[in-house]
């Protein structure tokens, strides 16, 4: 059975993913990032969190898995793409983008460094989470989603906030790449648009579903069934 990475989201968890990971036809590792739940404080680059991954994999002897990134995973999963090809089978942007930050979202990620360190970790994170669900979200899962996100401390959200607002650019690596992918967009995302979760996959594999950037923990089986297709279609060469 092939192997599969899951890559949580920014002051996320493999919690995001307890109930779609049953439900894959794959031997799947949901790894915990650094600096997340409750881990030690993690880099504050891309490339060190991707080598972080790389390592992980090389550690638990996982022959060339799917690698598949919800958001700020995705970002991961792309350099993963750009520097590590020949150890990957195929790759996944969950409710993510290829594209970088522009500049004026890199001012709001400033911004929310800046929160974090003068107000802590519960404000910020009572006031990201909700705006990541659309406005008729379970509110379970919501305070589910900032439970997990109160496990971050400062330093490990201002790291990742770093990482992420300073990552390159991967539409063209994600373009050119021989590499199989898949991009799932939520269409009642708040803060992604079908253009941007699309750009450079006009060869991979896209799928739209009505639920929000959330969409792995709201609707797992719909989630579940698109990625158990797609990477059937790859072991069958069929993408």
């Amino acid at each position: 059975m092939k192997s599969l990475i899951l890559l949580h989201g920014l002051c996320g968890s493999p919690q995001y993913f307890a109930q779609l990971e049953p439900l894959l036809d794959a031997e799947v590792h949901a790894f915990t990032l650094p600096g997340h739940a409750g881990t030690e404080v993690g880099p504050n680059t891309m490339d060190q969190f991707a080598d972080w991954v790389i390592e992980e994999i090389r550690l638990r002897d996982l022959d060339r898995p799917f690698v598949l990134g919800h958001s700020f995973g995705g970002y991961v999963a792309t350099n993963l793409v750009r520097r590590y090809t020949g150890e990957l089978s195929g790759f996944g942007l969950i409710h993510s983008t290829a594209a970088a930050d522009s500049d004026e979202a890199k001012e709001k990620r400033n911004a929310a460094i800046q929160q974090v360190i003068e107000a802590g970790v519960k404000p910020f994170i009572d006031g990201m989470i909700p705006n990541v669900f659309s406005s008729d979200s379970d509110p379970a899962l919501i305070q589910q989603a900032i439970a997990i996100g109160y496990e971050m401390t400062v330093e490990g959200i201002v790291n990742a906030q770093q990482a992420i607002r300073d990552r390159e650019n991967e539409v063209n690596t994600i373009e050119t790449t021989d590499l199989p992918g898949l991009f799932i967009y939520g269409s009642k995302d708040p803060n992604m648009n079908e253009e941007r979760a699309f750009l450079g996959a006009s060869r991979h594999t896209k799928a739209i579903i009505p639920f929000s950037h959330m969409g792995m923990m709201e609707s797992p089986e719909e989630e579940a069934k698109i990625m158990n297709e797609w990477m059937q279609e790859v072991e069958h060469g069929k993408v």
